[in-house]
């Protein structure tokens, strides 16, 4: 039996936000990793507050992902890509 709409658009939300779930954690693994590189002892200053731009740029990279899925979903409820596939 061939999908619903109300059932694609579901699916589609749904891996939606997987896909930017799974963008936060790895930037988050990220800000972790280099985070835990500023601790390294008898690290140059440098290198310190270089990794420490990293481990916030890896964080501030979430939010335009949000604003992304925001702009997906009302891509999704406006029906641009079944509206496309019928061409």
């Amino acid at each position: 039996m061939p999908e619903s709409i109300e059932q694609r658009k579901r699916r589609r939300k749904r891996d939606a936000v997987r896909g930017v779930v799974f963008f936060a954690l790895l930037q988050l693994c990220c800000a972790i990793a280099f985070g835990a590189l500023c601790c390294i002892p008898e690290l140059p200053h440098w290198a310190v507050v270089l990794f420490g731009v990293l481990a916030v740029l890896s964080l501030a990279l979430v939010i335009p992902a949000v604003l992304v899925l925001k702009s997906r979903f009302r891509e999704i409820e406006g029906g641009e890509l079944d509206a496309a596939a019928k061409y």
